[in-house]
């Protein structure tokens, strides 16, 4: 890969306001911050822990934080106005990709064994399927959490249930549980499963009150799970700091995944100031190792957080998020698809803050303008999928 000279060390006179929830893949601001990356690329810092995905949203929108951790869709959703005040925000860059599952409590799978001829049957939907004919409709519905209505966990949810027949609107309840919470939730049979992120699938598993169906991965391939989003004009008024913080970003992500930084890295995160949790409860969100279940996660499903193909913001995938919208019924009418999947994940951003050469994308994902349409009807129906590698290899029919 050539290289260009990057842009100039700069200081900043007012610190930065960066958000984070306190979840596993917040790691690279929180390490950016503790090891000095961003200190050393000139950018003055305040973290900023928050509650919710609503409260990241809002404060970014409000300018009350001038960036965050985001959830990849979230830019999207806000920059189109979808569940929120219309606001326009952009990524420059990835900070992680997999790390989902869908699990379900004890009881559920107790019931999915009498009506699955295989574990491939439990796996795959197909046993719950039957279970739902069986139970018909006057049966108080199964439920099943996610953690924002704008998400890929929502969106993996509903495309696995699908697959076997299920519809996600009419045959289960799905319903808004924060992280933190999907455990307990399950334990009390608040829910009856989840889609979540990590460490909550491995502790289910751990503490003997779920068993993990499936990991996002095996349903969509590698894809991005959260990035650093920004409000556009706090972007466009600040561009040196942006591409600085950036440039913090991008090393941070590598200290985070070289394994002899593991113990430090999860004795930062367990502090009260970030996730306020024991050691053990982190191990799995970074770690080789996974509690063995009925089935064990791929390696490929492991979380990501460095490499060029990870944290490179990729257009196609906003357009994959907005083609679940619109499954799902979330995007109203709207039209230049390419153009607001460049104007929210901005690669170009990206090259430039790293010194890189822009590379030509190999990936021929441009819609014309009359294939839109069409194009997000075929997603909905199922007939385009994710590459079984994932948003990197590209769509498949």
């Amino acid at each position: 890969m050539n290289l260009i000279q990057p842009n100039t060390i700069i200081q900043t006179s007012e610190p930065v306001r960066i958000g984070f929830i306190p979840l596993i893949d917040c790691a690279p601001f929180v390490i950016a911050q503790e090891k000095g990356f961003f200190i050393q690329e000139g950018v003055d810092v305040v973290l900023s822990k928050e509650a919710s995905w609503a409260s990241i949203r809002d404060k970014v929108a409000f300018n009350l934080l001038d960036g965050a951790h985001m959830l990849a869709s979230m830019p999207i959703a806000a920059s189109l106005g979808i569940g929120t005040i219309k606001t326009a925000m952009q990524t420059s860059f990835t900070v992680s990709h997999n790390g989902n599952g869908i699990t379900i409590g004890n009881a559920l799978y107790e019931e999915l064994q009498h009506y699955a001829e295989s574990s491939t049957d439990i796996r795959s939907g197909t046993a719950l399927k039957r279970l739902l004919d069986a139970r018909g409709i006057d049966a108080d519905p199964l439920r099943f959490a996610m953690v924002y209505p704008y998400s890929s966990h929502n969106y993996q949810l509903r495309d696995w249930l699908s697959r076997a027949g299920i519809d996600s609107d009419k045959d289960v309840q799905i319903v808004v549980v924060p992280p933190v919470k999907m455990l307990d939730s399950l334990k009390s049979g608040d829910i009856d499963g989840y889609c979540v992120g990590e460490p909550w699938n491995s502790l289910a598993v751990e503490q003997g009150v779920g068993h993990m169906l499936v990991t996002g991965y095996e349903i969509w391939g590698s894809t991005p799970e959260k990035v650093f989003g920004v409000n556009s004009a706090w972007a466009e008024q600040n561009l040196e700091v942006h591409l600085s913080i950036i440039r913090a970003l991008e090393k941070a992500c590598l200290w985070v995944d070289e394994p002899s930084n593991q113990t430090e890295l999860l004795s930062i995160l367990s502090h009260p100031d970030y996730l306020n949790c024991t050691l053990e409860q982190l191990v799995y969100g970074f770690s080789a190792i996974k509690p063995k279940g009925q089935f064990d996660w791929p390696m490929k499903a492991y979380q990501r957080f460095s490499g060029h193909e990870i944290n490179k913001p990729l257009p196609s995938y906003a357009l994959w998020i907005m083609a679940q919208m619109h499954r799902w019924h979330q995007l109203g009418d709207i039209k230049m698809l390419n153009t607001i999947a460049e104007q929210v994940y901005r690669q170009d951003l990206y090259f430039k803050a790293l010194g890189l050469i822009e590379e030509k994308d190999h990936m021929n994902w441009h819609l014309s303008a009359e294939d839109e349409s069409g194009w997000l009807d075929a997603v909905a129906s199922g007939k385009i999928r994710l590459h079984p590698d994932g948003i990197l290899s590209g769509f498949a029919k």
